[in-house]
């Protein structure tokens, strides 16, 4: 079979984070022989991508070794099966671990919309940052289930307070650097959660502009934290129509940093920067700001933000914001049908689209398929249905979902990296709607059931 590949250009987000000396990991991965490893780039914490670095294989004796560029510092996930394998490590260091047990993920794993992976911090031999870090965090997740389970049982703040004094005490004397720093916004965000506050405290505020740490897992949970819909806060105090025209009005993103500065709480400028995109994302997908006002600035902070970190964040959340928003062309695809034909978008262009992703093992994929079937065969001269399935053996799934029975375009998706990270498929299956010259329409569109007629056939 023709290889299929996915046409589509995306930056690499964290390109330069892994040039420096090399880290290495090695150990023992039970029952996993033959099998592979995928290593990926910590997820950045506002839009979530997060780029595969190396896909390693597992040696017939159930060893493994993986070797990555490292930058001083650097967080990766091991994807191992079922499992997402949190790991910190450091430059020119060499690390020995056992992996759990393998399990495969399964099919049905694999497509259900709903499924995560088991995610853990990994074990290293030997003392190392990496340990200090785990050890940290899991107090940290105990803790703070302990407090918020005491709030939900009502019980009073001095229990809540005896827990974070603990927590306390078990800051180590030998911890220095990083370590040091990644226990104290552990703290501060125990105590915010402990006194259920949405703002943060002069110590807090010390420790949040000291240094501008994105990297850190948690750092940046403190500052979501800490800044969870501050610029609506800010809009909505005394002289909040300021913000509010500045965001509305797509001006530069710099009057919206001197409405923020006197508010007292940042004074770091990458910071600022960060807060601000943070913000601006994920008020993108609400309805308080002018949408097109705040991607314009996100796009201008991709040029023009100070910090090499918010500009490279500020281009992914762009182009993100972009790749399917009505109007424009999705993401490109190079697929094949069962007779080994190529189909890409701009081989369907000429026609409206229904562009469908789904299984043949969910039942809901045939249940809306059978509804579209009804009608769309009644404008078949202006319309294609182009249903892309995702399971592992193409020609199995096009019997199991009787595709004999539809006069629809069936292609094979499966095996293709990154489709469904980049079509942002949520569930399955998922329609989006198309014009003649395979711009988006609606993205995602309701589905047969959820009446998608009423959409399509007043545009043919």
């Amino acid at each position: 079979m023709i290889r299929i590949i996915l046409v589509i250009s995306i930056s690499l987000f964290y390109s330069q984070s892994f040039a420096g000396s090399e880290a290495q990991i090695s150990g023992y991965a039970p029952g996993a022989a033959g099998e592979y490893i995928e290593v990926y780039s910590q997820a950045d914490p506002v839009s979530g991508f997060s780029s595969l670095i190396e896909r390693v294989k597992v040696e017939d004796n159930e060893h493994f070794n993986i070797r990555v560029d490292c930058n001083e510092l650097c967080w990766l996930r091991l994807r191992y099966g079922i499992y997402d394998l949190m790991v910190f490590v450091e430059k020119d260091a060499s690390y020995e671990t056992e992996l759990p047990v393998f399990r495969e993920l399964k099919v049905g794993e694999k497509l259900n919309p709903f499924f995560k992976y088991r995610l853990y911090h990994l074990k290293l031999d030997g003392n190392n940052i990496n340990n200090n870090i785990r050890f940290i965090d899991s107090l940290y997740y105990d803790y703070t289930a302990r407090i918020t389970r005491g709030i939900y049982l009502g019980e009073q703040l001095s229990s809540r307070d005896s827990l974070v004094t603990s927590f306390e005490g078990q800051r180590d004397e030998r911890w220095t650097g990083y370590s040091l720093k990644y226990f104290d916004c552990r703290h501060c965000l125990l105590e915010m959660v402990s006194e259920k506050r949405n703002t943060p405290s002069r110590d807090d505020i010390r420790l949040i502009n000291m240094d501008f740490m994105p990297g850190m897992p948690a750092y940046t949970d403190l500052i979501s934290q800490a800044f969870n819909g501050y610029l609506r806060r800010l809009s909505g105090s005394r002289d909040g129509a300021a913000i509010r025209d500045c965001i509305n009005s797509a001006g530069p993103y710099s009057d919206i940093v001197d409405v923020i500065v006197p508010d007292g709480l940042l004074s770091n400028e990458s910071l600022i920067e960060y807060v601000l995109l943070e913000n601006l994302y994920n008020e993108y997908y609400k309805n308080y700001f002018r949408k097109e006002s705040i991607a314009e600035i996100i796009e201008q902070m991709a040029g023009n933000a100070s910090d090499d970190y918010n500009r490279k964040l500020a281009a992914r959340i762009t182009e993100k914001i972009y790749r399917l928003k009505p109007g424009n062309k999705p993401p490109g695809f190079s697929l094949e049908n069962k007779d080994g034909e190529i189909y890409t978008l701009d081989s369907l262009s000429g026609k409206y689209s229904i562009l469908v992703f789904g299984s043949a093992t969910l039942p809901d994929t045939r249940a809306e398929l059978d509804i579209l079937n009804r009608w769309a065969g009644d404008y078949d001269e202006q319309l294609s249905v182009v249903v892309i399935l995702l399971d592992e053996d193409f020609e199995s799934s096009l019997e199991k979902i009787g595709a004999g029975k539809y006069d629809f375009i069936f292609l094979d998706g499966h095996g293709v990296a990154g489709l469904e990270d980049i079509y942002e498929l949520k569930y399955l299956p998922a329609f989006y709607f198309l014009d003649r010259d395979m711009r988006l329409i609606e993205s995602p569109a309701p589905f047969p059931s959820e009446n998608l007629r009423r959409l399509v056939v007043p545009k043919l």
